[in-house]
């Protein structure tokens, strides 16, 4: 059987765990070479396990703030497979050790933001930027960048990689712009809420259950849906697709805020009690 990435080249950072780790995976399932990249050494294991399912894989450590460790990557990239057909833009500052800092705006760390802007803004300006003029000779290419449902609201923390998402989105409709006439396609993976391991571990079931609550599904999604939304975009058959949100948000985003209350008023009405308070 062919997979749907068959003969293509896909560039991933942040593949070192959740997301971007089942996003690497599944590229590579479908057919695709991938090199996965991540600021630490995990990366290491994410091909480690790909190679062992049968399919190719090559790690590569790299912090995407520095536009040398960038350069590198993508060198080591065509080095290794001759082309790049795909690049994913995943790394962002989201572990736990990140978030209980990224607070309000009176209380925010300014080296947190600079350090959040570094990573999650400058660095994939840096990987589209050594990336792109190889996809124009080749004829072109898609860029995917993983963004947030994070960008389109207020919140009450996250303050920094909210405000940083909306700068990549409007980077990735910049790219799709400038180059779209020359064969590059750069799409945003909108994602809401992902259970994922640091997820599970640290979300008390109280929050989990809001949440819950707030989407349009009877559930919260997975870094694996994420993934099979992102070989879409990967692949061929989002040739005409170019400049767009593709949400995976369990509908959180497409609605009125008071549509959980809302429902929760008509149950109760209609099982003959009274509207909750």
């Amino acid at each position: 059987m062919v997979g749907r990435l068959e003969g293509k080249v896909i560039l991933i950072n942040g593949a070192g765990s959740g997301i971007g780790a089942a996003c690497a995976a599944e590229y590579a399932r479908q057919g695709a070479k991938v090199v996965v990249g991540s600021q630490s050494r995990s990366s290491e294991k994410v091909a480690a396990q790909i190679l062992a399912e049968g399919f190719d894989a090559k790690p590569f450590s790299a912090d995407i703030a520095d536009e040398a460790q960038v350069g590198a990557m993508v060198q080591f990239t065509l080095d290794s497979y001759g082309r790049i057909d795909v690049l994913h833009n995943n790394a962002a500052m989201t572990g736990p050790e990140i978030i209980t800092r990224d607070v309000d705006v009176v209380n925010m760390d300014g080296d947190l933001w600079d350090r959040t802007m570094a990573v999650n803004v400058k660095g994939p300006m840096f990987c589209a930027k050594h990336t792109i003029p190889h996809m124009i000779r080749q004829g072109g290419g898609s860029i995917i960048t993983t963004g947030s449902t994070k960008a389109l609201q207020g919140d009450i923390a996250q303050t920094a990689y909210g405000a940083s998402k909306v700068a990549v989105h409007n980077l990735t409709y910049n790219i799709a712009a400038q180059y779209g006439k020359l064969g590059i396609r750069a799409n945003v993976l909108m994602v809401g809420l992902i259970v994922s391991g640091a997820t599970e571990n640290n979300m008390p079931p109280p929050v989990r259950d809001v949440m819950l609550r707030h989407m349009l599904t009877p559930f919260i999604g997975t870094p694996e849906d994420c993934a099979k939304a992102a070989v879409f975009l990967a692949s061929d058959e989002s040739r005409y697709t170019n400049g767009q949100n593709l949400h995976v948000d369990g509908g959180y985003s497409s609605h009125a805020p008071s549509l959980a209350d809302f429902q929760a008023m008509m149950t109760a009405m209609a099982a003959g009690g009274k509207p909750p308070a």
